[in-house]
């Protein structure tokens, strides 16, 4: 039906002009098919566009999350990290030990614990039984040098020593050490853990049971069956917690995990001993109550090294002879030093033959037995540390060159006479490095 807008008659459908006025009638245009489409584009484009740009933003943040995910996944594959693999404190304070004779040559090899960050550290007394000179690695690649004997129980096989850096008179600074669990802690099946150095294979790592707790002679052992082999003596033996509660001593070849180690708790004494001895005046001392047919045992021990300090009261003067060692070239060297102790203030001169260099003036001073004297020559100044043991004077010494560098050394120094320079000696008087090399 069509509405006339004229005259408000209605008309058929098909009508074009009003029947009852003969008004044309309006109608709205028709669309084509192609005008539809061209219309819904207008009017949805927008909205195509937003719905697109919708679906963009959605694409990218499930990529993002599945990245995500996936790098996720990579990471949990990956093989842990260099901090994952690093040994646990305890395990850095293990020392693998090996002594040397005389000549220089291996002759033990066993383990070892640092006590205190400074280098403290303790072993069975026969890791180093008999050797000269002693040096110790710890897990992580440091070397040290064992210079001096600070404590000794003979009939538990127990020993403290200090550890310095390797050429140097320096105590070590910051060294990871192990702790002590308390005695009435101890529970026979408990867990526990040996570490040592079996055969030289550092870090070695056994676990057991405590089996029982014995005693022998009056020392207490505690008996084991974590594995003890060569090398693992003197190592710490821990509890799950990771704290000491003994030293693995020993094990008997005949019979199945009869291992046994001291008693920690006997660790704590020897520390307050202050030996201060080098290995060697430590290992003469313990000859010397042998000799007098007595066992040696800590008392004999330190009866000898207290009688031995007993004669060094009387006055250092005197001429003295022995080898220098410079440790940053290894290089050996005769030397000497004439000296005149005027009550503990000493003065005199050293002399150093090829290849070495060092001549000239000295100057220091002797408490108790501890020597100390500085050289200044044309190579820089000097500075000798030792201590003195009757007619011996064993220590290190340091070189500060004028260009900034420096070198470290050992040295051991005899008496070859007692008589010394004159009072009224002149510095100026010493022998230089050119008269001494010609």
């Amino acid at each position: 039906m069509a509405f006339c807008i004229n005259c408000g008659a209605h008309n058929p459908e098909d009508a074009v002009f009003c029947l009852s006025c003969g008004q044309t009638l309006y109608r709205p245009p028709q669309e084509t098919v192609w005008q539809k489409v061209v219309n819904w584009r207008r009017v949805r484009v927008p909205f195509l566009v937003l719905l697109v740009v919708l679906l963009g933003i959605f694409a990218v943040i499930v990529s993002l999350k599945e990245t995500g995910n996936s790098q996720q996944n990579v990471s949990n594959m990956k093989p842990p990290d260099d901090h994952s693999q690093k040994t646990t404190p305890f395990d850095e304070a293990v020392l693998m030990i090996v002594g040397m004779n005389a000549k220089g040559s291996p002759v033990s090899q066993g383990s070892g614990f640092i006590v205190r960050p400074d280098g403290l550290a303790g072993s069975n007394y026969h890791v180093l039984r008999g050797v000269s000179q002693a040096f110790a690695e710890c897990c992580n690649g440091r070397k040290f040098e064992i210079l001096s004997v600070e404590g000794a129980d003979l009939e538990k096989d127990l020993l403290v020593f200090q550890l310095y850096e390797l050429g140097s008179i320096e105590k070590p600074r910051n060294l990871p050490h192990v702790t002590f669990a308390p005695s009435e802690s101890l529970k026979v099946g408990q867990k526990v853990i040996a570490i040592g150095s079996p055969q030289g294979l550092e870090n070695t790592v056994s676990d057991g049971i405590l089996s029982a707790i014995r005693e022998y002679d009056s020392v207490r052992y505690l008996q084991i069956t974590a594995p003890i082999s060569p090398g693992s003596s003197g190592g710490p033996v821990l509890n799950s917690d990771g704290r000491m509660i003994g030293v693995a001593t020993f094990q008997f070849e005949r019979g199945q995990n009869l291992n046994f180690a001291v008693s920690a708790d006997y660790i704590q004494p020897l520390l307050d001993q202050h030996f201060q001895v080098s290995i060697k005046q430590f290992q003469a001392a313990v000859r010397h109550a042998q000799s007098q047919g007595r066992e040696a045992t800590t008392s004999t021990a330190a009866d000898a090294l207290q009688q031995e300090h007993k004669s060094d009261k009387s006055p250092l003067t005197g001429q003295f002879g022995g080898i220098v060692h410079n440790q940053t070239v290894d290089t050996s060297a005769d030397f000497g030093i004439v000296v005149l102790d005027n009550q503990g203030a000493l003065t005199g001169c050293m002399g150093v033959q090829k290849p070495l260099f060092g001549s000239g003036p000295l100057e220091g001073f002797i408490l108790d037995s501890e020597v100390t004297f500085v050289v200044r020559s044309a190579i820089g100044k000097i500075t000798f540390r030792g201590k003195r043991m009757n007619a011996a004077i064993n220590g290190t010494y340091s070189v500060e060159h004028p260009d900034g560098t420096e070198q470290q050394g050992a040295f051991t120094l005899k008496r070859t006479s007692s008589k010394g320079p004159d009072e009224d000696f002149s510095p100026s008087s010493c022998p230089t490095d050119a008269e001494l090399h010609n």
